[in-house]
């Protein structure tokens, strides 16, 4: 069977000589492997789409094991990542994170798009690769199922108004009459009106959320973690 698809390279693996065995995430299907012959040589018309980050469309054989690319044409290498280490160590981790979260024949073209669009928004900025990282976190674990409400409290229903306490295991705020009835971390109203805007922002327009401060960043990334079930990944000690 012959179809055509697009997709991201999340790992290479060197295979055979000139071969290279590649972990992406497709935009129809879910991750999958492919086989890239002969894209070591020098001459190969899949060099470049069988690099990490290569954005592509391609033309592949389906196999018993995996893919083959027949072939390819390159969308986007997103060569500025590369020019500066935290874009680049930030756009890592997220390769990395993606590749545990997604599953074969687990579709979703969002999250497939929204990851492209954060790599575009890495290679384009030069700074606050941070506040990206974070709203793509967010919005990832919301897309997951685990959209966290940031606006009521989780006991009485009240609009949160005021500063409040954030409970990771349960996914939202109780306010100060109903903090007894869970522990978490305390927010201020401002910290919880950013994280708000965060969720809603696009990546383009994440420069003009102010106040993105460390506790917020945190708070993101343990919420992220419980749900998900892994926080030790590789990338995540050179950042």
């Amino acid at each position: 069977m012959i179809i055509e698809e697009e997709v991201l390279i999340l790992k290479e693996v060197a295979y055979k000589e000139n071969d290279k065995i590649l972990h992406a995430l497709s935009k129809t299907k879910g991750k999958i492997q492919l086989l890239s012959r002969g894209c070591k040589k020098n001459n190969s018309h899949l060099i470049s789409v069988s690099q990490l980050f290569a954005y592509s469309k391609c033309i592949l054989y389906k196999t018993k094991d995996m893919y083959i690319i027949d072939s390819a044409e390159l969308i986007d290498n997103f060569y500025y990542i590369r020019k500066n280490m935290d874009a680049f160590f930030n756009g890592n981790y997220i390769l990395e994170l993606i590749s545990y979260v997604a599953q074969e024949n687990d579709v979703d073209y969002k999250i497939f798009n929204m990851t492209i669009g954060l790599l575009h928004s890495l290679s384009q900025f030069n700074k606050d690769f941070d506040k990206l990282t974070a709203a793509y976190e967010l919005k990832l674990v919301s897309m997951l199922g685990y959209k966290p409400d940031f606006c009521h409290c989780l006991s009485c229903g009240t609009n949160i108004k005021i500063d409040s306490i954030f409970s990771i295991e349960e996914g939202g705020f109780y306010c100060p009459n109903c903090v007894k009835f869970g522990n978490g971390i305390k927010m201020t109203y401002n910290e919880i009106l950013t994280l708000e805007r965060i969720l809603k922002s696009k990546f383009e327009n994440i420069s003009s959320v102010e106040n993105i401060n460390s506790k917020i960043l945190n708070l993101i990334r343990q919420f992220l973690f419980y749900y998900i079930g892994k926080s030790n990944f590789t990338t995540l000690k050179l950042l």
